[in-house]
């Protein structure tokens, strides 16, 4: 129990995204009689997602703030109160490096899986292209409805070594600072879990 009220005292380890995500949330469940103390190594809060100043101008230095199509962070922004700070970055297009070259990220993907093999030829090599190309012919994946796998082992048996290489793991590893092949599929690409469970 928490010694200065009725309510419980929450130690939050670490004032990353994750600690303060659980803060706010032990707060809503919790309520307003219960002390939540937030402790965090570093002089600033925000983990990997923070801001830094250069040359009088602020600048978002994590890898990736959210991307607008998850719902769950657009709303937990508006829950916040906060949909009057989101900044959107017009002027930067993303880019990819694979096979000794800089391409833009195709556009026909999601979070790196593509939909048309043509889209991603700029960076997977000809006989990447080939093997994603073949997918089609593959015979139907065997799926239970609500089962998970992780996203690199489903891609790499069906689309190839070169898609999660170049494109997924990439993409994936600056939304979720992890590796594809130990990202399960309905954390990191719920639509798609989704897809396969209809």
């Amino acid at each position: 129990m928490n010694p200065l009220g009725t309510g419980p005292h929450v130690l939050v380890v670490g004032g990353g995204l994750s600690g303060l995500a659980a803060a706010h949330r032990l707060r809503t469940r919790l309520g307003p009689a219960a002390r939540i103390s937030v402790v965090e190594g570093s002089p600033s809060l925000g983990g990997k997602l923070r801001a830094i100043e250069l040359a009088g101008v602020r600048y978002d230095v994590g890898a990736e703030a959210f991307l607008a199509r998850r719902a769950e962070a657009v709303d937990r922004i508006r829950e916040l109160g906060l949909s009057g700070e989101l900044v959107e970055p017009a002027t930067a297009a993303a880019s990819v490096r694979a096979g000794g070259r800089t391409a833009p990220v195709p556009r026909a993907t999601v979070l790196g899986v593509p939909a048309d093999p043509t889209a991603v030829s700029e960076v997977l090599s000809g006989q990447g292209v080939r093997r994603l190309a073949a997918e089609a012919d593959l015979a139907p994946l065997t799926w239970t409805p609500g089962q998970d796998v992780s996203v690199g082992g489903l891609l790499r048996e069906r689309m190839g070594d070169e898609v999660v290489d170049r494109l997924v793991d990439p993409l994936l590893g600056g939304v979720y600072s992890g590796r594809a092949d130990a990202l399960g599929l309905r954390a990191a690409i719920p639509a798609l879990a989704a897809a396969l469970d209809a």
